[in-house]
């Protein structure tokens, strides 16, 4: 395993998810089942990169409430490193809603994450030194841009890892893409992010543009389609794993910790982009984000299927 640390910087939220029984109708209930788990794009990446092995640190903000009580308890058990989490006294602990239709797609979903805004940095609160100690960090636009303005230009040797979320979030990365290592996105986020016409370019065409910037390693994923990958001057398109999804939450977050441990391992980021792919697999064939049944064992097993 290698010795080489992650930090996550980003969103800790508890999940809801709700999956229904039939599809859904305007101004009705429908039956289903609901859980609740942890969640939130930073934390679910760090939860993955715990079920492979990873031990990652995890810095965010959570509530003084029975939720971030839960969600401090359940990262901590999963592996992670929390001891930089900050807990707000006056804050509400982000939470995450998602209804997802009988085929397991997501119908709809709303985000309350603005606890996430009060993770900052600066002389009064500096950067933890669990973060420091760390030789990649990964963040994510939950966080302002302000932070991440920091992150970028106090990253020194490490490599910065960038995942643009949302279309609304992904703007905030304009100013720090030349400080940008890795750059985790869709194509959908990649257009927001480049102020393009939608449909106008190809998820190649997206990952070569955003290489211009001084991205050395892009990934421009496109839901079950192919993913282009754009590094050491060459474009190459990945086809995802064929599987039935149960649930596709976490399926991103699953993909980035995936690439990450293969290139704690020091694979090239092609060979990368292949445990990526498989993380994501097999974390859509169960409920949840970072399910148990992801692990190095289960990862070997699905890339020798695929070999």
């Amino acid at each position: 395993m290698s010795t080489k640390k992650v930090g996550v910087i980003g969103a800790i939220h508890l999940d809801r998810i709700a999956h229904a029984d039939r599809p859904f109708k305007p101004d009705t209930s429908t039956p289903g089942k609901i859980m609740s788990r942890a969640g939130g794009v930073g934390a679910n990446i760090a939860r993955a990169m715990a079920r492979l092995g990873m031990q990652p640190t995890m810095h965010g903000c959570l509530g003084d409430d029975a939720d971030g009580a839960f969600l401090a308890k359940s990262l901590t058990e999963c592996g992670i490193d929390t001891s930089s989490i900050t807990t707000v006294a006056e804050g509400r602990t982000g939470s995450y809603l998602a209804l997802h239709n009988p085929d397991g797609t997501l119908f709809s979903a709303i985000s309350d994450s603005e606890i996430t805004a009060m993770v900052s940095f600066s002389q009064a609160h500096p950067i933890p030194q669990a973060l420091l100690d760390c030789d990649i960090w990964l963040c994510e636009t939950n966080l302002e841009e302000a932070t991440l303005l920091s992150l970028a230009n106090a990253k020194e040797h490490r490599l910065l890892a960038a995942d643009t979320v949302s279309i609304a979030k992904a703007p905030k990365l304009r100013p720090l893409l030349s400080k940008i290592d890795i750059l985790f996105t869709n194509t959908d986020e990649a257009t927001a992010l480049l102020e393009c016409e939608p449909g106008e370019f190809s998820a190649e065409e997206l990952a070569q543009k955003l290489a211009t910037a001084g991205i050395p390693i892009v990934l421009v994923s496109n839901s079950n389609k192919p993913l282009a990958l754009h590094c050491a001057g060459s474009t190459s398109s990945h086809t995802p794993f064929s599987v039935v999804p149960v649930d596709v939450t976490g399926a991103g977050d699953a993909f980035i910790a995936g690439f990450l441990y293969a290139s704690c391992l020091n694979e090239a980021p092609v060979s990368a982009v292949k445990s990526g792919l498989a993380s994501a697999s097999i974390t859509v064939e169960a409920t949840g984000a970072a399910p148990e049944t992801l692990s190095p064992q289960s990862l070997k097993a699905r890339l020798l299927e695929h070999a």
